[in-house]
């Protein structure tokens, strides 16, 4: 509005010298004025329709904590004109942080697209994307604005972003809880009649005291419980099943920021789970939904959890319909269910605790409380902690 009662105030003074001063400078001044109008006008028309913009990265994989670069290229279809100012706002999903101003502002000078590099930080783990949230384009005498969001043409840029492999250690309740929630035998678990016999010549078989580094699959977990420390199993005869684990992502503020970082914190708490179980020797099922499919992943070593990682980096919140639609949600043997729930989502979580049984994982963040028997949180630093 200031720019326009400026440049009014103009075209009166340019009244004011025809009339009373000079005419023909006056005049001449007032022609000018009016071409300059007319001209602005007519680029500003034409930029609205024919202005066009695309986004480009290098690489769409990223580390956590890793910035890289985008391109954001301008062209326009009325060269040799150049076009109106415009000013764009860069957009992103919470786990993706732009590095510095998100407004940019340029002009199309040429035949050939302006390039523009931003830089953008990788904050946290799944896949993010960065967009044009907004484009206003603005005439060079200041007096009209326009928003051509939508007719830029622009689509968003995806980027999968790797989660971490916490280190943690060995937790031995969270140890001890997964190994007896698997489907041992309970006749190979306890002292039986019907194998080796012991040195002592007496049936059962031969233990001795568990040392850190031991298989988790050998540990007699009921003998152990009697004797008020962990022995270990001697002979080759043990469980062969593995525990199941589940990932749910229901969806939810993908702009909120805390929803982000519980995701965030879920994945990586999962794989710290997997990692800590490998390193003891015990081996696990992994059921997850990404790029369209319900996928499960056989954990057994350490280089499974890594492709696991890889493949959970394009990790995106599942689909309403496709949520429980896994045979591993009807298993008689219950599975471990890590949830991004939160208790802010009462629909999510009703949903979860009416399709799955067994046992939870939260995240502290969450805020979800002993919605079950058996509820487990997991913290920032990855430690876990079940609900009393």
């Amino acid at each position: 509005m200031k720019n326009a009662i400026g440049y009014l105030g103009c075209g009166l003074i340019a009244v004011f010298v025809a009339y009373f001063i000079n005419a023909s400078g006056g005049v001449l001044l007032l022609e000018l004025l009016t071409l300059g109008f007319l001209l602005s006008c007519l680029i500003y028309s034409l930029t609205k329709k024919r202005l066009r913009c695309s986004i480009s990265v290098g690489s769409d994989v990223a580390n956590k904590n890793e910035q890289f670069e985008l391109e954001i290229r301008l062209s326009s279809g009325i060269f040799p004109l150049p076009t109106a100012m415009a000013e764009i706002t860069l957009g992103t999903t919470d786990n993706l942080s732009v590095v510095g101003s998100r407004q940019i502002s340029a002009i199309v000078m040429s035949k050939r697209p302006t390039v523009i590099k931003a830089e953008v930080k990788a904050v946290g783990c799944t896949t993010g994307s960065v967009f044009i949230e907004k484009c206003v384009i603005h005439d060079y005498l200041g007096i009209a604005h326009a928003e051509v969001t939508r007719t830029l043409g622009a689509e968003p840029i995806f980027i999968k972003v790797l989660p971490n492999i916490p280190e943690t250690g060995g937790q031995k309740e969270v140890l001890r809880a997964t190994a007896e929630n698997s489907s041992y035998d309970e006749k190979d678990e306890a002292e039986t009649n019907e194998t080796s016999l012991t040195p002592t010549g007496f049936p059962g078989f031969e233990h001795r005291d568990y040392i850190p580094g031991d298989s988790l699959k050998r540990i007699n977990w009921k003998l152990s419980t009697k004797k008020e420390g962990l022995l270990v199993r001697l002979d080759e005869k043990v469980a062969s099943s593995s525990q199941v684990f589940v990932l749910d992502i229901p969806p939810g503020d993908m702009f909120g920021g805390v929803y982000m970082k519980n995701i965030d914190t879920t994945v990586e708490a999962a794989l710290a789970m997997l990692d800590m179980l490998v390193r003891e020797g015990f081996e696990s099922e992994f059921v997850y939904y990404c790029g369209g499919m319900w996928k499960k992943a056989d954990i057994k070593q350490y280089g499974d959890v890594v492709l696991l990682q890889e493949d959970l980096a394009q990790l995106r919140a599942y689909p309403k319909d496709k949520r429980f639609a896994h045979e591993s949600f009807g298993k008689s043997t219950p599975p471990v269910c890590f949830s991004s729930c939160m208790e802010n989502m009462p629909g999510e979580l009703a949903e979860l605790l009416e399709n799955a049984a067994g046992s939870f994982v939260f995240t502290k963040l969450s805020g979800v409380k002993k919605v079950s028997a058996n509820v487990w949180l997991v913290d920032d630093n990855y430690e876990f902690e079940r609900l009393s």
